[in-house]
């Protein structure tokens, strides 16, 4: 793998290629890595407004048509629905786990099944989500389970 970084004052937006022959395993981590730094959320917390990247976020989670953003020890709200949460982050690391919760992949430290054709998910920070058997099928294709 070769990289190429040219510098100079007459570009403007920094563009990244990637040429390749086939994808490997490798080369799509690198490109979610890169997509997940592209995107933040803003979030509100007491009055505060803070942009949050998408590498610090472990969940969003939806309670009474509000969105919340799951940090490791914050919690901030956010002005976009779910839907389109799920829409800007269906190319990066992130995928819905129910009605009103989407999850961080990368922030995952184990899943094991539960009755009813459920699963846990447990994140790094020890937080337990749910993953409802109708996300079941694309969260595990996602997770590679």
């Amino acid at each position: 793998m070769k990289l190429i970084i040219e510098q100079s004052e007459e570009y403007g937006e920094p563009e990244i290629t990637v040429r390749c022959g086939m994808m490997d395993e490798r080369l799509e981590n690198i490109i979610n890595h890169i997509r997940l730094n592209m995107f933040s959320v803003t979030g509100v917390k007491d009055g505060v407004t803070r942009v949050l990247p998408l590498g610090e976020i472990y969940y969003f989670d939806s309670i009474d048509e509000r969105t919340f953003v799951y940090l490791e020890n914050d919690v901030y709200e956010c002005s976009m629905k779910l839907y389109e949460l799920e829409e800007q982050l269906s190319k990066a690391n992130f995928v819905r786990i129910s009605k009103s919760c989407i999850v961080n992949i990368l922030k995952l430290e184990s899943v094991r099944p539960l009755l009813n054709s459920r699963y846990e998910a447990k994140l790094e920070n020890g937080e337990k989500l749910i993953i409802s058997r109708h996300y079941l099928p694309d969260f595990k294709s996602r997770f590679g389970i």
